[in-house]
């Protein structure tokens, strides 16, 4: 609160939202583990072998400093995939009106990262691929 500590605010929070949060075992974490073993298998049934779902990586372009301390759930669009554990690769693709980077993520199929490698590749060859922002002083 004092702005004097070695860890992020954002980290402070984390941990003290663990500590609050659904405890381990109990009957709500054991819902949460269930349904996200049905999420995990309707991902997989639709990626299948060699499906590639491109999902936004997040909802707005790069935020500010400092701005996702005031939108905290906008993280969710990165995190269902790395809960589930399939592959993402994060694309470039440019700046917006604003000259702020933007950006699309190719998830795919359980070990198919090879996959998203490649689907990433294609488009950063259509899209320039990643483009430094312009810096105002």
């Amino acid at each position: 609160m004092l702005c004097m500590s070695k860890h992020t605010f954002i980290a402070l929070a984390t941990g003290i939202s663990e500590k609050l949060g659904v405890q381990y075992g109990s009957k709500e974490h054991t819902r949460l583990i269930e349904a996200c073993d049905h999420m995990y298998k309707d991902f997989q049934d639709i990626l299948e072998d060699d499906g590639i779902l491109l999902y936004p990586t997040h909802p707005t372009a790069a935020p500010y400093h400092n701005e996702p301390v005031f939108k905290p759930l906008n993280f969710a669009y990165t995190a269902i995939i790395n809960v589930l554990g399939f592959p993402a690769t994060h694309i470039p693709l440019g700046l917006n009106t604003k000259g702020l980077p933007i950006g699309i993520q190719a998830v795919g199929g359980m070990n198919k990262d090879h996959q998203c490698l490649a689907v990433a590749c294609e488009l950063e060859k259509a899209f320039g691929g990643w483009v430094p922002p312009s810096i105002s002083v």
